[in-house]
């Protein structure tokens, strides 16, 4: 499976044990943005996160089918990264405030300057990017709010 995400330009998921369970405080911001993503609907995130068990516990509620992508088990891709980067610049990708941000050396967190730098840092450490993420009907969503979630699937 490695050699085949190595293939696709994936990168290796990072090994547990820096979650970060601040990732998003109540009543976090979202962010929409355009993608070219088929029309499934995908979570990403990581599943101790509480926003990220927010989500899934609403669109669970209302039946609404999903695939869940563990970023913890499944890493993120280097072309994932790259795109959600380009659409979205890293301000709105990167979690600045929690533990594994503040557990990077200056010279690790300089690297979010340069797109490549970005992309080699979140896929080394997919707990950084804010969370969750929701690619549906074209668009991405970052961060959980109930009443942005309820206008996707009225």
């Amino acid at each position: 499976m490695t050699a085949t995400r190595a293939a696709a330009g994936q990168c290796k998921p990072r090994a547990a044990g820096t979650g970060d369970a601040a990732a998003t405080a109540a009543g976090a911001r979202t962010a929409i943005l355009r993608t070219n993503s088929p029309a499934q609907t995908t979570l990403y995130g990581i599943p101790n996160c509480d926003q990220v068990k927010n989500a899934r516990a609403w669109l669970d509620a209302r039946q609404i089918t999903y695939a869940f992508h563990d970023f913890k088990k499944q890493g993120l891709s280097a072309a994932l990264a790259r795109a959600w980067l380009d659409e979205a610049g890293p301000e709105r990708i990167i979690n600045r405030k929690g533990t594994t941000w503040r557990a990077l050396d200056d010279g690790r967190k300089a690297l979010v300057d340069k797109a490549s730098g970005a992309v080699t840092l979140l896929c080394e450490a997919p707990s950084l990017v804010k969370r969750p993420v929701l690619a549906h009907g074209g668009s991405l969503t970052i961060g959980f709010d109930a009443t942005h979630y309820q206008r996707l699937f009225p």
